[in-house]
């Protein structure tokens, strides 16, 4: 009798330990990460000071208006019409030079304006006719700038960049961090990337396509080093699947 008590016993603080580990590894270490990540990103939005300003002087001005989504504060500077945002791609400035076997493009100018449009992969293929190197990690969400997916950017040192982003995805919050913290990125990016970044957009909105509308957000960086950094989208799981992009500074 006392035999099979233990045994019971033993089982029921085995199965315990099990249901505790599953709790712990499924459920409490999810949430203290996704929680961690929300309170980084965040704070990436305060140290830019997006927190406190109210109009924007970005590329395409307008007022930056607040929200959430999935307690990430979402930010755009306006509205655009997706027809408009479409017809950057081939709006490409007389100081940059587009390699598509190598997914390069190349800046000469130290004032550089590039609109950088956020989407799914086959959009992002069906809009550009584009088929990118299996080495642009273009699977799944994705970055098109001048008809490439997903490009590495030629920048001089010094230069500075205007950078405007414009989501153009159907169902996908997406925002664009800039970073020297190289891939692999985790599913929670902004535990890797934290405070360091060089700039950043907010998450915008996906696109309205029932109105025909998208959201847009500007910022402005100076490359003042030497050396390779990336533009990263930092909602969870994206660049975990590949949206980002190198960035060399020469």
């Amino acid at each position: 009798m006392r035999t099979k008590l233990l045994i019971l016993l033993i089982i029921a603080i085995v199965l315990g330990s099990i249901a505790s580990y599953g709790y712990y590894t499924q459920i409490y270490v999810p949430q203290v990460y996704s929680q961690q990540s929300i309170n980084y990103y965040n704070s990436q939005l305060g140290m830019m000071g997006y927190y406190n300003r109210v109009a924007g002087e970005g590329m395409m001005g307008g007022y930056r208006m607040m929200g959430s989504y999935n307690g990430y504060t979402s930010e755009y500077s306006q509205q655009i019409s997706i027809y408009q945002a479409e017809s950057y791609i081939n709006d490409v400035p007389s100081y940059a030079k587009l390699f598509p076997s190598n997914d390069t493009i190349m800046f000469t100018s130290n004032d550089i304006n590039i609109v950088v449009l956020s989407m799914g992969h086959g959009r992002a293929i069906n809009l550009t006719h584009y088929i990118p190197p299996s080495f642009a990690h273009a699977q799944h969400n994705v970055f098109v700038i001048y008809n490439l997916i997903n490009p590495t950017l030629i920048i001089p040192q010094g230069a500075t960049v205007h950078i405007t982003l414009i989501n153009l995805d159907a169902g996908d919050y997406h925002n664009l961090a800039i970073t020297p913290i190289p891939p692999p990125y985790p599913y929670y990016a902004m535990m890797s990337i934290r405070m360091n970044i060089l700039g950043m957009t907010p998450l915008l909105p996906y696109a309205n396509y029932a109105t025909g509308n998208a959201y847009s957000f500007s910022f402005t960086v100076t490359f003042q080093h030497l050396g390779t950094f990336y533009y990263v989208c930092e909602y969870p799981g994206h660049a975990e699947m590949g949206m980002y992009g190198e960035i060399e500074v020469t």
